[in-house]
C-alpha cells in the first residue's frame, strides 16, 4: 500500500523528496519515515528490510501520511486547517501561541494540523551539499510544524511528537527537509554481515531521522525548542496533552528574535511563593507556586500583515522557567522549563525536590 500510494501521488503533479542513502558524498535524508513523498512508504511492522517480502504484509504495508506541506499542494486538506504566519509579521505582532493536533486527525473547526511560517528570503548561510552531509541546500520559502503521532496511517513510526520542517512552494527537488533534534549520528545497527561483523546505518539512511522530533518537558530525550539566528526564529513547543478520545496535540510559539523590541504589548509577570503539595516522602516531596501573567494585549498597529487573521493567537506569552535549592544536599527537577499563560491568566507550576545523599532520606519522613 505504501508504494501505490507513493507513486499514485506523482499523478497529482508532486515529486520526490527523498535522498540515496549510499550516495558519494553522503547526504542526509530529507524527511525520512514522516513524509510519503519520502521514506514514509517504506512504514510497516518490519522495516526497511521486508519491504519486497510477497505477500507485502510488513516494510512498506502501511506507509506514512503525507506531511502537511504535500497535503495542501494536493488538496488533501482545507486551506483552514493550517495557521498561516509571517516571519517578518512577527516582528511587529508579537508572539504567537497556537495549538496543533496530530496530523492523523480530521480537524473541527477552528483546530489546527500544522502551522506555517512564511519567510521573504531563507537567510540561512550558504552551505555545500558535496562536502557538508547535514547542508539542507537553501533557498526555503517557509518553515512548517506538524504533530505526528502513531495512530492511523501514521502508527508505524518511530516516534510521536512535532516535526519542524523547513519547506519551499516549488515540489521539486529537495524541497522540504527536516530540523533533527537529535542530529547526532543515531548508531542503529542495520545488520550484521555474514561474518558477523556489525553493519550500522549510513549518515544518509532515512532511519537517522527516527529521533527528530521534537518534545515538549525537559526529560523527554529531545528537544523543547529550535533557534534560527539567520532567520529570526525561535519556537517552542510549550506542552503536550492527550485528550479523552486519544487525540494528541501539543501547544507551541512562535516568535521573531527581534520582537522584544517592537511588538506592542506590555510583557510582565509576578510569581508566588512555592508551597507543599504533597506530604513528604523518602522519595521527595512536591511543590508547586503560581505564575501569573501581568501583562496586556495592545492590538498591532502598521507593519507588515500575517497572512491571516491571527489576533486571537497574540494574547498569550511564553515564560521560561528554572528552579533551585538553597543549602547542601537537595536536588530540584522541573517538569517542564517552559510555561504559556494569557494575559491576566495565572498558571500552576510543580516542581520535585528530593534528597540528592542518602544520609538526608531520613529527614523527610
Amino acid at each position: 500500500m505504501g508504494t501505490y500510494a507513493h507513486e499514485l501521488s506523482h499523478l497529482l503533479n508532486i515529486g520526490d523528496n527523498y535522498n540515496n542513502p549510499f550516495s558519494v558524498p553522503s547526504r542526509r535524508d530529507y524527511t525520512g519515515s514522516f513524509s510519503m513523498l519520502s521514506r514514509g512508504s517504506f512504514n510497516g511492522p518490519g522495516g526497511p528490510h521486508t519491504r519486497w517480502q510477497i505477500p507485502p504484509q510488513q516494510g512498506g504495508s502501511m506507509g506514512s501520511l503525507h506531511t502537511i506541506r504535500d497535503k495542501a499542494q494536493i488538496g488533501l486538506i482545507g486551506k483552514d486547517s493550517i495557521l498561516k504566519l509571517s516571519s517578518e509579521a512577527l516582528a511587529t505582532s508579537g508572539l504567537v501561541v497556537a495549538k496543533i493536533i496530530a496530523r492523523s486527525v480530521k480537524p473541527a473547526p477552528g483546530e489546527f494540523i500544522g502551522v506555517r511560517v512564511a519567510m521573504n528570503a531563507d537567510l540561512s548561510p550558504a552551505c555545500d551539499i558535496n562536502t557538508d552531509p547535514f547542508c539542507d541546500g537553501g533557498a526555503y520559502n517557509n518553515y512548517d510544524l506538524e504533530v505526528i503521532d502513531r495512530m492511523g496511517a501514521d502508527s508505524f513510526q518511530p516516534d510521536s511528537g512535532v516535526m519542524i520542517t523547513k519547506s519551499k512552494d516549488d515540489a521539486m527537488g529537495t524541497y522540504q527537509w527536516t530540523i533533527d533534534a537529535n542530529p547526532q549520528d543515531i548508531r542503529l545497527l542495520d545488520f550484521n554481515r555474514p561474518d558477523g561483523t556489525p553493519a550500522y546505518v549510513t549518515i544518509g539512511d532515512y532511519r537517522q531521522l527516527a529521533d527528530a522530533l521534537f518534545h515538549a518537558g525537559t526529560r523527554s530525550g529531545s528537544e523543547f525548542e529550535y533557534i534560527d539566528k539567520p532567520n529570526t526564529l525561535h519556537i517552542y513547543i510549550v506542552c503536550v496533552n492527550r485528550d479523552s478520545t486519544g487525540v494528541l496535540s501539543y501547544t507551541t510559539a512562535i516568535r521573531s528574535l527581534n520582537s522584544t523590541t517592537s511588538d506592542p504589548h506590555k510583557r510582565k509577570v509576578a510569581v508566588s511563593w512555592l508551597t507543599v503539595g504533597s506530604r513528604p516522602t523518602t522519595k521527595g516531596v512536591a511543590c508547586s507556586f503560581q505564575v501569573y501573567n501581568t501583562g496586556s494585549y495592545s492590538e498591532p498597529a502598521g507593519g507588515v500583515a500575517h497572512p491571516q487573521d491571527v489576533s486571537a493567537y497574540l494574547k498569550s506569552d511564553v515564560f521560561r522557567l528554572s528552579a533551585s535549592v538553597t543549602g547542601w544536599g537537595w536536588k530540584v527537577k522541573l517538569p517542564n522549563a517552559l510555561v504559556t499563560a494569557k494575559f491576566g491568566e495565572k498558571k500552576t507550576i510543580y516542581v520535585a525536590v528530593t534528597p540528592d545523599s542518602p544520609l538526608l532520606h531520613w529527614w523527610v519522613l
